[in-house]
């Protein structure tokens, strides 16, 4: 039986099948023209949609001819932002579902099987509204998320084989909309996340640099005053395509040709961009993302020199700026770096194996309440499988006070969330918690009073590191 991984991320979305047979397991990965889906959705108000890879190349004529360009949507997912077009209004849900929608069709068609269920790899950082909008939009296209995995976690189980005998291992996942990084532990067949640091730093931000720089050069060049947002749409778009190609090819070459068409009033413009020129302009970018790695490293209590390898995927990490700065620390600390075939299909690929393997999630660490007198009370231990639900547990104060404050932290006495809960203020006055964790790996808190349990207060926090134990 075949099995999905989807990596559905803010620039491209990957989708890799696992099938497993007596001559082992193979994995194929889906997109278009070679590369994943572009996450890009233009909506009409008279016409059909129009997705991926055809947006991409037709944006300026789409958009000319009355579409709305929606980029980025997985960034929008859990606010209740809306895309206005014409008299219809789609929501965050709506238009990832319309892309999903989209997708398992076109994989479909080329697999030859059905697209109805799948791991989906999701950022670090990514929150607990965000979780149940993704899972909302994927039953609307008809695919079931059996259950979410963070991407840097699933690119290190698609590259376990390549990575035997390491103990520690730094993914790097560096994509179009995020940079996360996760420190894990390999332990037999248990992969432990010691920690995870994410930023909102990834290529789009890489393309806009380069398209505001290039934009700068020309009009000294060519007198033309206009700032880059003065641009017209069809200049923009052309300008960030140009910069986007520059950066791919400077990925393996030393220069890029620049050529834009009826641009600041000329009928054709040439340029080059030479890999010092990017590099310099980046560098601070670059500075960034060495940062969060030691951060990491910190999170988690290994040293770098502790680390085994660096595991680098995502499109990002194949800027050559990134790759020698992390060969740099890589000699200076004597890791090994591994940068994988089919380095956009990493992700995706875990998320399969996951969805084939259908391993159990476990607490990595012990998760409670942090008491008055500075001890741990657990409620639930560590090693515990997800989902899972604590039995209610009933806690006292210790002297007269309106409100009660909980303080969430795991076994280390690292603090998750603070939480303040109105009471009588009696002595005797018992609070009662209940709490679970569900499949989405968030765990769900109810506070009340014995007093005023109509004031009862809720809330959720998804920082919890989990064990996947895999074969």
């Amino acid at each position: 039986m075949a099995s999905f991984g989807i990596d559905f991320g803010t620039t491209n979305t990957s989708v890799v099948e696992c099938l497993i047979t007596e001559h082992g397991m193979t994995k194929t990965p889906y997109g278009e023209n070679n590369q994943p889906f572009p996450s890009l959705v233009a909506l009409h108000p008279d016409k059909q949609p129009v997705f991926g890879w055809e947006v991409k190349k037709r944006r300026s004529q789409l958009i000319a001819e009355g579409y709305h360009v929606v980029a980025s949507f997985k960034s929008i997912l859990g606010s209740d932002q809306r895309v206005v077009v014409g008299k219809k209004e789609y929501s965050p849900v709506d238009v990832t579902a319309l892309f999903l929608s989209y997708v398992k069709h076109r994989v479909e068609g080329m697999a030859g099987r059905k697209l109805e269920e799948t791991v989906m790899a999701i950022p670090v950082d990514f929150k607990p509204e965000q979780r149940r909008s993704l899972r909302t939009a994927a039953e609307k296209a008809g695919i079931k998320i059996k259950s979410f995995v963070s991407e840097p976690t699933a690119a290190y189980v698609n590259c376990r084989q390549d990575l035997a005998g390491a103990s520690n291992v730094a993914v790097f996942d560096w994509g179009g909309g995020t940079l996360d990084i996760s420190l894990i532990s390999i332990d037999k067949h248990e992969v432990s996340e010691l920690a995870v640091t994410g930023q909102r730093l990834g290529g789009n931000d890489i393309d806009q640099m380069l398209a505001r720089h290039l934009h700068a050069k020309i009009s000294r060049q060519e007198g033309d005053p206009r700032t880059f947002d003065d641009l017209t749409p069809a200049e923009r778009d052309q300008i960030l395509e140009r910069a986007e190609e520059a950066k791919k090819r400077l990925s393996t070459d030393d220069t890029a040709p620049i050529r834009l068409m009826r641009y600041a009033g000329k009928v054709m413009i040439r340029d080059i961009v030479t890999l010092d020129e990017f590099s310099k302009l980046i560098a601070s970018r670059i500075d960034d993302a060495e940062s969060l790695l030691h951060a990491a490293a910190e999170k988690a209590g290994v040293g770098i020199g502790q680390m085994d390898a660096i595991l680098m995927v995502g499109g990002s990490c194949e800027m050559q700026p990134i790759f020698q700065r992390l060969e740099r620390i890589s000699e200076e600390y004597h890791l090994s770096i591994y940068r994988p075939d089919g380095i956009q299909w990493a992700v995706a690929g875990g998320a399969a194996v996951l969805s084939e393997q259908q391993p159990a999630y476990k607490l990595q660490k012990a998760f409670g309440v942090l008491l008055s007198d500075d001890s741990f009370y657990p409620v639930f231990e560590a090693g515990q499988v997800v989902p899972c639900k604590a039995q209610e547990l009933r806690f006292g104060v210790v002297e007269d006070t309106t409100s009660a404050v909980f303080v969430f932290a795991d076994e280390s006495k690292v603090v998750l969330k603070r939480r303040s809960v109105p009471i009588k203020g009696f002595t005797a006055e018992g609070i009662h918690l209940q709490c679970e964790i569900d499949g989405d790996m968030i765990v769900h808190l109810r506070i009340f009073s014995d007093y005023a349990e109509r004031m009862a207060v809720t809330d959720e926090l998804n920082q919890l590191g989990f064990t996947y134990q895999i074969q």
